[in-house]
């Protein structure tokens, strides 16, 4: 008879409990680094961040060494991890890579038939949870509801694989940083009325005039000159 090795039940229940941990800290802290809510520059502390997400020191480790495969983060020269400084050629190649894929699920939406109600439906509530969140000033929502407006663009074009391929990819959000609340304030406006403008072309099956409404606005957001 064929014996069949097994884990101890302790080790098996450890397994068990890591791996929730480690998802959580993966998820937790990539979504962090995407929305550009953790400074360039700064060193990922282990304490801190297993406090801040919940989770043990190996289990944030593991999102670590995942995050630093994705190109999210950075070891150090000696030791720990950082989160890089991004380039002007780091931030032209995100917004590069957005653009093809933005622009091509614009496509997909009106070249299929689907720029219906039902299947807007995330981008227009992404729009609507923007403008309330501005209403309260709530910096972290409205940076939220900014990306969640592009992956629901995305989504829509109902593509698996182009959704898996955007929602993995190492593409933050890039913002223009203010102290200034009126500067602020204006600039999100602006934010939200391109993203109303692009929902409204795509809603009408307008695919080349929401192809260069995106493109307009992520050009502007990317404080460099694109090409088309």
């Amino acid at each position: 008879m064929q014996m069949v090795a097994q884990l101890p039940k302790n080790s098996a229940s450890s397994a068990n409990s890591a791996s929730p941990q480690r998802d959580r800290a993966y998820r937790g802290l990539r979504r962090l680094l995407i929305l550009q809510r953790v400074p360039e520059g700064q060193r990922l502390r282990e304490p801190q961040w297993a406090t801040q997400l919940g989770v043990n020191r190996m289990a944030l480790r593991e999102a670590f060494a995942r995050l630093e495969a994705e190109g999210l983060i950075e070891r150090g020269p000696t030791t720990g991890y950082f989160v890089p400084t991004l380039s002007d050629t780091d931030i032209r190649e995100v917004m590069q890579i957005r653009i093809l894929l933005e622009c091509g699920a614009i496509e997909q939406i009106c070249k299929n038939g689907k720029p219906t109600p039902r299947n807007l439906k995330g981008m227009r509530n992404a729009c609507d949870d923007f403008e309330e969140l501005l209403r309260r000033r709530y910096v972290l929502g409205v940076t939220e509801a900014d990306r969640r407006f592009h992956e629901s663009l995305i989504d829509a074009a109902s593509n698996r694989r182009l959704s898996i391929l955007y929602h993995r990819a190492p593409l933050p959000l890039i913002t223009r940083k203010t102290q200034q609340q009126d500067d602020w304030m204006n600039s999100c406006t602006t934010t939200l009325n391109e993203h109303r403008a692009i929902l409204k072309a795509i809603a009408s099956g307008n695919a080349t005039e929401a192809k260069r409404l995106m493109r307009a606005h992520l050009n502007k957001r990317s404080l460099l000159p694109l090409s088309d």
